[in-house]
């Protein structure tokens, strides 16, 4: 995963940004600094999907849950 930034994210940092996309706002600064190809996987998810994300330093597994939040195993 490439950041807004152009560098490669790590995982705590992708962490970061799923947490910031479960509980705030489209709108907000916390959402704007999400990278832009994590929101697209992340909308595209539906319930009970299961994901891999990459980081720099190793990979996610991402599903959405029932009640539409994000969950990171």
């Amino acid at each position: 995963m490439i950041g807004n930034d152009g560098k490669p994210t790590t995982r705590e940092q992708i962490r970061a940004a799923i947490t910031a996309y479960n509980t705030g706002a489209r709108g907000s600064q916390e959402f704007a600094a999400i990278p832009r190809a994590l929101v697209i996987i992340l909308d595209a998810l539906v319930v009970g999907k299961t994901t891999y994300v990459k980081g720099c330093d190793g990979q996610l597994q991402v599903s959405r849950r029932k009640d539409k939040s994000i969950h990171v195993a």
